[in-house]
């Protein structure tokens, strides 16, 4: 399977922006180099007219078009990935993400994104191929993804104005309090590029937790945030002394040798999601069961 050209509308907000920028923001799988790399090579148009230079602005009801070949081997191909479907309809697909799965990929082609190509080749005319939210690699649970350009506007729109609700389930070291909330600020950190620390200049970010139980050395939490930055429960947690069992990244604290638990990804859920479907405004509720992974992990605390 093949195919060759994406293209998108230039919205009033990405007017009088450069088109490397823009389409790098669009295209979320590419590099800002990859991006430059098609231009100069004469695969983009704007317009119908080939353009070669970066840095040219675009505007409002620009056409943009890309013509790239996609072959089998390329990052945007098809793969033959499981979906665990949770949910679908003709406009929204609801899976359960296991772990180990990026959402996309510079380097290979066994992401969400090739997953989505497999099943839905025609949202290969997507932004971000109609996923509108994210979950980290290793990190589990409910994933949206839009299967049309105006049920990913909408959702957008939803998770834009804070009107979706998002429950996650963890495991975290030590006791915390019983419940609590931690609003501090996360920004990239500069010196770590993959990873997002607290800082003064960062975006406001807002966590609340709540026990659900507690173990020997550990504490099992359900947890809601407000905000959604990167990494921002993983940042939240280990900021409070309480990293998240599994999470190297994020983890200068605590050693679990002594205790002999191994989990080998960081210990986080994603469980339960709600919000008001966009074509009937009718209350919606799903829910992702936990990863056998983490129901085994359970056990082996509760002993």
């Amino acid at each position: 399977m093949k195919i060759n050209n994406i293209s998108y509308i230039i919205k009033r907000e990405q007017h009088g922006k450069r088109l490397d920028k823009v389409i790098t923001k669009l295209i979320k799988i590419y590099s800002r180099t990859r991006i430059k790399y098609f231009i100069l090579n004469k695969l983009v148009k704007v317009n119908d007219n080939i353009v070669s230079n970066p840095d040219k602005k675009v505007f409002n009801n620009d056409k943009i078009e890309l013509n790239i070949n996609l072959s089998k081997n390329n990052i945007l191909a098809p793969k033959n990935i499981k979906l665990n479907i949770i949910y679908e309809d003709s406009n929204i697909l609801i899976i359960n993400k296991q772990s180990n799965l990026t959402m996309y990929s510079n380097r290979n082609c066994n992401s969400l994104l090739n997953a989505i190509l497999y099943y839905y080749p025609l949202n290969i005319n997507l932004p971000r191929v109609g996923i509108v939210h994210r979950l980290d690699k290793d990190t589990t649970g409910i994933l949206i993804i839009a299967k049309n350009l105006t049920t990913q506007y909408k959702l957008t729109q939803i998770i834009k104005n804070k009107q979706i609700s998002k429950r996650y389930l963890a495991i975290v070291h030590g006791h915390t309090k019983k419940y609590g909330s931690i609003i501090k600020p996360i920004s990239r950190n500069i010196n770590n590029r993959t990873c997002m620390k607290i800082c003064n200049y960062g975006k406001l970010s807002i966590t609340h937790f709540k026990v659900i139980k507690y173990f020997k050395y550990y504490t099992y939490l359900s947890i809601i945030p407000e905000t959604g930055r990167t990494h921002q429960i993983r940042v939240h947690m280990s900021y409070i002394n309480h990293p998240i069992l599994g999470d190297t990244k994020y983890n200068n604290i605590f050693v679990d040798k002594k205790n002999n638990i191994k989990f080998n990804r960081q210990a986080l859920h994603s469980y339960k999601i709600k919000f008001n479907y966009p074509f009937n405004n009718s209350k919606k509720i799903w829910y992702a069961p936990l990863p056998k992974d983490m129901k085994m992990l359970l056990k082996k605390l509760s002993k």
